[in-house]
């Protein structure tokens, strides 16, 4: 009965140091592989939430496929840590398996991972956010110069690019300081004075009175078909003037009815004007706006005869 209640103990000890330490899931990761449940440990570093310290999940991850003897699944948990975070190095007090294969994975991945820190400093300085990317183009040019890459002439150029960047961005710094600096001391400028625009000049508007003006010249001035309703209005005649104002572009701006021809047709009429286009008046040769009237009439249908009996038409 002890035996049993021992071996109950043992193969449910990963769940209770799961459910001791729920609160905080890398502790429980870390805890399980202390405890040599490592196929739990790596469950459980799995559905780390976010905002866990992802170095560290990756640490224990590789430790625990190293456990488990999973050695080329260790390396790749190691160049994602190493491409993620190029400048990190394992303490020396680590487990010295993990320590040599995190060098050699970092090794590896660090030519790819400078040359990404370059484009991404060099995008927030085109961006103008001049702080992070001198920080960047630093971290940079310190992980170009670490042994494994200040040997590699490929990085070469990248060093000196770098370099460069770094020089101009804290120019660009130091310019903006002393500019905001040399603003605080300055004395407030006095408010420019509002100078109101000269009233703008009325346009003169010609007609037939100027003899010195050519008047316009209809190129679309279609008058609209007048229909008159049956009855009496058909045999009646109509006349009126309409009064419309053509710009130096030719084109009509206004149409107003002088003397009304009739309450249906005067609409008709002035909207038609509306489209009308015109060579515009000149005078000395410029175009120039013009008034212009135009007589309408509206003439009755013609009467009809009737034929008499008897009579020829």
């Amino acid at each position: 009965m002890k035996r049993f209640t021992i071996v109950l103990l043992l193969a449910t000890a990963p769940a209770a140091v799961w459910a001791a330490t729920a609160d905080d899931p890398l502790d429980a990761a870390k805890t399980l592989y202390l405890s040599a449940s490592y196929e739990e440990a790596l469950t459980a570093l799995s559905n780390l939430p976010s905002g866990v310290d992802s170095d560290q999940a990756d640490k224990f991850r590789a430790l625990c496929l190293l456990a488990l003897n999973r050695t080329q699944d260790a390396q790749q948990a190691l160049e994602r840590l190493a491409a993620r975070r190029p400048l990190l190095k394992f303490d020396e007090g680590e487990s010295p398996k993990l320590v040599s294969m995190f060098r050699d994975a970092r090794a590896r991945v660090l030519p790819a991972a400078a040359k990404t820190m370059y484009a991404s400093a060099k995008t927030n300085f085109e961006q103008g956010q001049l702080t992070k990317a001198a920080t960047q183009f630093d971290e940079l040019i310190a992980l170009l110069s670490e042994k494994e890459l200040a040997t590699q002439s490929a990085l070469a150029d990248l060093k000196m690019l770098a370099e460069g960047f770094s020089k101009l961005t804290q120019q660009q710094i130091s310019a903006e300081r002393a500019a905001a600096s040399a603003a605080e001391k300055a004395p407030a400028a006095a408010p420019a004075p509002v100078v109101e625009p000269p009233p703008a000049e009325p346009v003169r508007i010609f007609s037939s009175a100027d003899t010195d003006v050519r008047p316009p010249i209809a190129i679309e001035q279609t008058i609209p078909q007048w229909i008159p309703p049956t009855g009496t209005l058909r045999y009646q005649e109509f006349s009126g003037v309409l009064e419309i104002v053509i710009d130096e572009s030719g084109s009509v701006t206004a149409a107003t009815m002088a003397q009304r021809v009739n309450v249906i047709y005067d609409q008709m009429l002035m909207s038609a004007a509306k489209r009308w286009r015109y060579q515009p008046a000149l005078r000395d040769g410029k175009p120039v706006t013009y008034r212009k009237l135009i007589n309408i009439m509206l003439r009755p249908a013609a009467p009809i005869t009737q034929s008499l009996p008897g009579l020829s038409d």
